[in-house]
């Protein structure tokens, strides 16, 4: 298969997504296909400085961040119907790692873009929830803002906003301080 259809009615898997050629980027959440736009260099300047930032503060634990393009899956099986690439996440302790990430992150970044804004802030969100990602990070380039969500054992909940000037550590890693300044240029 080339790329998938626009067609809703059908469920497509991992299996379908490896088949699909192209210069074009994918995510499947809940069987549904999603074509990614190419990122602005906005989004690339803040997606490098956050890896600079947890990978210097990683190197050497047991924890690794990743960034996209990266394909991250919950589940072994080829016939899961979930495959995302997150701009930027942290896998701590055992996990699959061979073509793909294959667990759960304790925590995902995602840098919204007009076109991403109602995945990464309903449907990936709904998906963070449901598979236990600790922390999820929303950051918004035009509003110079990151958002923090934190599991509360139910559900990813909302706790704080930064903006520039202020400084961010993440709950896991509260010794990692992160300039906000450094982002949003």
């Amino acid at each position: 298969m080339s790329k998938p259809t626009t067609n809703r009615t059908k469920t497509y898997t991992y299996a379908d997504y490896l088949t699909w050629s192209g210069p074009e980027r994918w995510e499947v959440i809940d069987g549904v296909p999603y074509l990614m736009a190419s990122p602005t260099p906005e989004h690339q300047q803040i997606l490098g400085e956050l890896f600079f930032h947890l990978r210097q503060y990683l190197h050497g634990r047991l924890c690794t961040p990743y960034m996209a393009p990266l394909d991250l899956t919950f589940e072994s099986n080829e016939l899961t119907t979930t495959v995302v690439q997150p701009d930027l996440f942290v896998m701590c302790g055992d996990y699959g790692h061979d073509q793909r990430i294959l667990g759960v992150p304790i925590l995902v970044i995602e840098i919204i873009s007009p076109s991403t804004a109602t995945n990464d802030t309903i449907r990936k969100l709904n998906l963070y929830q449901r598979v236990g990602v600790q922390e999820y990070w929303i950051v918004e380039p035009e509003a110079k803002i990151l958002n923090v969500y934190l599991h509360d054992g139910s559900i990813l909940r909302w706790t704080t906003e930064y903006h520039p000037g202020d400084t961010l550590s993440p709950s896991m890693f509260p010794e990692l301080t992160i300039p906000m300044g450094t982002l949003f240029v």
